[in-house]
């Protein structure tokens, strides 16, 4: 099974438990960006932070 449809089955069964229909047309468009923000999260999952980090109590961009 491929990573996309890997998502589509993930992205239906979500859809499915929030009662959300994703239209037909959508999907391509649904997919890509849940495969991008998905690479995000894996590379901030990868990052290791040491314990002694101090928070940021503020953001200032």
């Amino acid at each position: 099974m491929s990573e996309k449809d890997k998502t589509i089955a993930r992205l239906e069964a979500t859809a499915a438990c929030l009662d959300l229909v994703i239209p037909e047309a959508c999907l391509p468009g649904v997919v890509a960006n849940t495969q991008l923000l998905q690479g995000y999260v894996d590379l901030i999952c990868g990052m290791e932070l040491p314990d002694n980090c101090l928070p940021a109590f503020e953001y200032r961009p």
